[in-house]
């Protein structure tokens, strides 16, 4: 019988690659790490990312390059109709953001880390990262790179995409009047601040700065709110340890209670946004949690266990939101009543009148929506089941509370909510400030704190990863400056990791395989 075609490369291509390599070499394992900074204007990201890279320099020895996305704009200003950038003062950092925001616009919203992309490849070759062999294969190297700093969701995408497990994000945080303090030491106008703020963390235009969203994506939230650097030296060193399965780590409280109200907010089938939240008592004990969906009659939410009972938005009343639908008929209503009173000028259409309602704080009217809200539903199914610890208790939530979560949280008991998303409509800082401060001071009002830990959706994967903790009986000791960061993906593209393992099953039967299973 003839042979068939063999589907394996041919032996020229599998003496290019390693021909002896154990099953444990076969992936090659990468040492190198790309890191994507994000944050607010005045949060200290520059001084974290100096923080970072002499731990990683100093203790697990590193060759670490910072990329400026402020110099990456300076150096395509010239491709936008925006005047070169000032180099100091309010002017500097306002004409970055217009230059930013527009070249964004013309190249994509992900263009500033496609350039810190194409600055690490051209690196990588410049700096002989490649192997001298038949085909150039990667080196392991024990290289970081630092972006600082990352202002677009797209932004990060792209480079969780391009780099996969080796990329890891840090968002840094401070409260806004210490960010504002820093700003006006560093000779920031006052009158200036506000409107850099606004645009740096939501800004209106799609292809703008948008922090708040980006610090979502990230592994770790760091708050950078001292007046030294030494809690800040801190977080970081657990952080990389961390990284690098330095010893054993287990999540803190903190970081088990957003990972709870993170694992909720999976459950929600809302249209528009998923959010979940989770209550611990004074104890820590876990109390109730919720996530934003449509209630059913006789208690709790609609779920994927109802069937065909199930009845939320995108299988009810035409696969819709609802919200959006009375939006849109409220904008209908005030154009017909405008017009009917005769104060609308001839020609004005009732998409004039859209566009500039859409531009007011009527767009973010909230009570048409058909869920309730996570919060809410905390602290209903609380006392559904009857439990106790609410009063004192701590609630954990994705995202900051709206005005109308955070006056139920507040009559509750809670004493302190933690959060991640900010949430710029929310109207709970102006309506409540007597009963609600962003700043914890002892229980003289509720607390809304942005949280601190392991993003929880990297959770799993730093805390669960199943590496071996012990030899011959004893805990592994692991030196920083060999230890190699937590499941490290292959160097090699997958197909060349199928020729070497197809080598390395040739080395072990001595014999060349074939498809069809002949030799």
């Amino acid at each position: 019988m003839a042979k068939q075609a063999s589907i394996i490369p041919t032996a020229v291509e599998l003496e290019q690659l390693d021909s002896t390599a154990p099953s444990e070499e076969i992936s090659r394992p990468t040492q190198e790490l790309i890191i994507g900074m994000v944050g607010a204007v005045g949060a200290g990201v520059s001084t974290t990312t100096t923080v970072i890279k002499n731990i990683l320099e100093d203790e697990f020895g590193y060759t670490v390059q910072i990329i400026k996305a402020s110099d990456i704009i300076r150096q395509n200003a010239s491709k936008t109709k925006t005047t070169v950038p000032a180099m100091s003062g309010s002017k500097r950092i306002t004409d970055l953001q217009a230059v930013g925001t527009e070249l964004r616009d013309r190249f994509g919203e992900d263009y500033i880390a496609a350039k810190a992309v194409e600055m690490i490849a051209i690196g990588r070759a410049k700096d002989g990262y490649f192997e001298e062999t038949k085909v150039p294969q990667p080196k392991s190297l024990r290289q970081a790179t630092i972006i600082d700093s990352l202002k677009h969701q797209k932004e990060s995408k792209l480079l969780r995409r391009v780099y996969g497990g080796i990329y890891w994000q840090f968002t840094v945080f401070a409260p806004e009047t210490v960010r504002e303090m820093r700003l006006k030491n560093n000779g920031i106008e006052k009158d200036k601040i506000v409107g850099i703020f606004t645009r740096d963390e939501n800004d209106k235009e799609d292809h703008g700065q948008k922090v708040s969203k980006t610090a979502y994506l990230s592994d770790f939230f760091i708050r950078n709110d001292g007046q030294n650097d030494i809690s800040l030296k801190s977080v970081v060193d657990r952080f990389l340890n961390i990284i690098f399965n330095i010893s054993v780590h287990t999540p803190n409280k903190f970081e088990a209670g957003m990972y709870a109200a993170v694992s909720a907010a999976s459950k929600s089938a809302c249209l528009s946004r998923q959010v979940g939240a989770a209550i611990f008592s004074s104890e820590n004990e876990l109390i109730s949690v919720g996530w934003n969906d449509v209630p059913r009659a006789n208690g709790g939410l609609y779920s994927t266990d109802d069937e065909d009972m199930d009845h939320r938005c995108f299988k009810w009343g035409g696969k819709i939101c609802h919200n959006d639908r009375k939006k849109e008929e409220l904008y209908s209503n005030i154009f017909r009543k405008l017009e009917s009173k005769g104060l609308l000028s001839k020609g004005v259409s009732i998409k004039n009148v859209r566009e500039a309602l859409i531009d007011t704080p009527v767009k973010n009217l909230i009570e048409y929506s058909r869920s309730i809200h996570a919060e809410m539903e905390a602290i209903v199914a609380a006392s559904r089941s009857g439990k106790f610890g609410i009063m004192g208790g701590t609630l954990y939530t994705t995202t900051f509370p709206c005005h109308n979560c955070a006056r139920h949280i507040v009559a509750a008991g809670i004493t302190k909510v933690y959060y991640i998303e900010p949430y710029a409509k929310s109207l709970a800082l102006e309506l409540h400030s007597d009963s609600i401060g962003i700043t914890d001071d002892n229980g003289q009002k509720v607390a809304f704190l942005q949280y601190e830990g392991v993003g929880p959706e990297s959770m799993l994967k730093l805390f669960h990863h199943g590496t071996e903790r012990k030899a011959d009986g004893k805990a592994c000791l692991i030196d920083k400056k060999s230890a190699f960061p937590v499941l490290p993906p292959p160097m090699d593209g997958f197909t060349t990791h199928e020729k070497r393992v197809i080598k390395h099953l040739e080395s072990m039967e001595g014999g060349e395989v074939h498809a069809g299973g002949e030799r």
